[in-house]
């Protein structure tokens, strides 16, 4: 699998362009700004996009996601539990000073029970990728991790040497440390691909995140 971080607009959000050696399908992770520099990045390695994928709904995740909708007809997988939040993204718009984002039209609802993408989006739209959907709560409300082997792809859940915070509406410490300690049962070279800052791994943070030394 290739990987590519792109770092986008002015919460420095990471999005992930993924695809499979042979493939030319991508799919999308977090997309929150930038647009024509990630279709940019989309083209020139001649791929197209065919899924676009959300963590959760904080403005700096999604702000992208209608326009590369509309430009590549990719399939849009939001989910259930932050249905609501997704529906603030004007108010956060104006909030933060920012031009205004649409509401992306979301096509397929996650829950829990929709674990594995390949049930609900066809393998030609996922490029042949094996995506697992682990519900992630604390952050947000209704947070998401997105598995592809070894690969964590954890939105604001989880960083390098930190965790993600929870004074905004909607989050949970308690359930953010339920999510962290999950997250911790994990293989120690477990990759993890966190929506700001440099990538790392569960036995690093196991080792060395004060905050992961905290947990109850």
């Amino acid at each position: 699998m290739r990987i590519e971080t792109l770092v986008a607009g002015p919460f420095q959000v990471n999005t992930f362009l993924l695809w499979k050696e042979g493939q030319t399908r991508a799919v999308i992770i977090d997309p929150g700004d930038e647009t024509d520099r990630l279709m940019d990045a989309i083209t020139t390695e001649d791929l197209s996009l065919g899924t676009i994928l959300a963590t959760h709904a904080h403005i700096d995740h999604v702000g992208a996601i209608e326009d590369l909708r509309q430009w590549s007809g990719a399939v849009v997988c939001f989910p259930e539990g932050e249905r609501e939040a997704l529906r603030y993204l004007p108010d956060s718009c104006r909030f933060f000073g920012v031009p205004e984002r649409p509401i992306p039209k979301v096509d397929h609802w996650l829950n829990p029970s929709s674990a594995r993408l390949a049930r609900i989006v066809s393998s030609d739209h996922l490029g042949g990728l094996e995506i697992v959907v682990h519900t992630t709560p604390g952050h947000s409300p209704g947070g998401v991790c997105y598995q592809i082997e070894n690969h964590w792809f954890v939105g604001d859940t989880l960083f390098s040497g930190s965790v993600g915070r929870v004074d905004l509406p909607g989050g949970d410490w308690g359930a953010l440390q339920g999510s962290l300690h999950f997250l911790m049962s994990l293989p120690d070279d477990t990759i993890v691909y966190p929506g700001h800052g440099p990538s790392t791994t569960i036995g690093r943070e196991r080792r060395t995140n004060p905050f992961l030394l905290e947990l109850d």
